[in-house]
């Protein structure tokens, strides 16, 4: 065992493996928690955790088993996390598990959707499930392959195109200390499309939880899927979500990642692996932190077949002792000629005492491609701050105004207007609070 840290959570969760049923013990869990066992959690001593220590998010006594959900507030829940103006399907999972008594969904010949659980240990799925597991080393995804309970299954049937989003509410209903490990897989086949909408909720906030999300996304030939995840949560909620894609020839990805002020930490891993020619792929993603929240992005996009296209924008404002880390990854294998890759960030640090750390990479070995990156990082321009306030606007709202503007180039690509006016009075509100909280 390796790079060990959170020992005492170590230990529990050994035990709590050791002691499940036979029948959970299936060749794929007892295979990925081997693997979690000879590494342990990630440490700062590993490159891509340099500058996020796990250690005082680790340091809690976490139960591994979430208890059972009762139904009192759920429906609160759910009611208060729809947004206005968005006709969409509701997918409802209650501490990893789908509640379909809460939940509006397509008709079944449009699309699948059930527990992971049900279809694991099919020997087609199992196929298609290792075929497609490209997670390498990381283990967190090892932990909760491990750990998963139940999970979610949506599979969207080729030449079907669903017209509304689907809202997937992610309800935690833990009343002590948990460690979560939600799974969810979607398979959009081919000339299929969907778009789909993440949100969470906690019915008892401020209490210290930790969720290890791992989502896989499979689009087949000429399929189009589009996800945002907006991160609204709750202080005290520690989240590491690992999100994995593969697009097959001709496919369309998009991804858009909203991290809001909230939760003590949030990490996110996105990886992409453009398996086919011709693929489009499309990372979007706004960081706004403050107090002494971590809010981490680390993205790696794999080329590996000609004729493909990858954009990359992400943006990043920081408040208070905020810290924030962006790690962008682009590799163009040799065979990957004719790609055309691009990738920005950019961050604005509104407090002296707020940090971010950014690393943008290119990892180039074919010679007939477009690719660029670039980084900023900067404070408020003075000029423009003295224009609006001449104007007689006050320092705040001029603030508010700017930092509202920087975003605008990330905010602008939602499709969907319901969500980006949704986001936007979401940032509005929290900028008011964070600059009412630091004045």
């Amino acid at each position: 065992m390796t790079n060990q840290v959170a020992t005492p959570l170590y230990n529990k969760l050994s035990a709590a493996f050791e002691s499940r049923n036979a029948a959970d013990l299936t060749p794929l869990r007892e295979a990925a928690f081997a693997k979690f066992k000879a590494k342990g959690f990630p440490s700062v001593k590993e490159e891509d955790w340099r500058f996020t220590s796990l250690v005082p998010y680790l340091d809690v006594d976490f139960s591994v088993t979430a208890e059972a959900a009762g139904d009192a507030g759920i429906q609160q829940a759910v009611d208060a996390a729809a947004i206005e103006g968005l006709e969409a399907y509701r997918l409802v999972v209650v501490n990893g598990r789908i509640h379909s008594g809460l939940s509006v969904l397509p008709e079944p010949d449009e699309m699948h959707i059930g527990p992971l659980q049900e279809v694991i240990n099919t020997d087609a799925f199992r196929a298609h499930f290792e075929a497609e597991d490209h997670t390498g080393g990381n283990s967190f995804t090892q932990l909760n392959t491990a750990f998963f309970t139940d999970g979610v299954y949506i599979e969207v049937p080729k030449n079907v195109s669903i017209e509304k989003p689907v809202h997937i509410i992610h309800v935690n209903t833990a009343s002590v200390p948990t460690l979560f490990h939600p799974r969810q897989v979607i398979v959009v086949n081919r000339s299929a499309g969907a778009v789909f909408l993440e949100t969470s909720v906690s019915l008892h906030p401020k209490q210290a939880m930790f969720f290890n999300n791992v989502l896989q996304v499979i689009v087949k030939e000429n399929g189009e899927c589009t996800h945002y995840r907006i991160q609204d949560n709750a202080p005290g909620e520690r989240w590491v979500h690992h999100t994995q894609v593969t697009q097959h020839r001709t496919s369309r990805y998009s991804n858009y990642t909203f991290s809001l002020p909230g939760a003590d930490l949030i990490r996110n891993n996105l990886e992409l692996k453009l398996d086919g020619t011709a693929t489009e792929s499309h990372l979007y993603g706004l960081y706004l932190a403050a107090g002494n929240q971590l809010t981490d992005n680390h993205t790696a996009i794999e080329h590996i077949h000609p004729a493909c296209q990858s954009t990359e924008h992400y943006k990043g404002v920081l408040l208070d002792n905020a810290r924030a880390v962006f790690n962008g990854k682009v590799f163009v294998q040799r065979e990957a000629q004719q790609t055309n890759a691009y990738q920005q960030n950019n961050n604005l640090l509104i407090s002296d005492k707020a940090t971010v750390y950014a690393k943008p990479q290119l990892e180039i070995f074919a010679d007939d491609v477009k690719c660029s990156h670039g980084c900023t990082i900067g404070q408020f321009n003075n000029e423009s701050l003295f224009y609006l306030q001449s104007r007689g606007i006050g320092e705040e709202s001029a603030r508010k105004l700017l930092v509202e503007a920087f975003m605008f180039d990330v905010t602008d690509k939602i499709e969907h207007e319901p969500i980006r006016e949704h986001l936007q009075e979401l940032i509005h509100q929290k900028m008011t609070a964070a600059m009412a909280a630091g004045a």
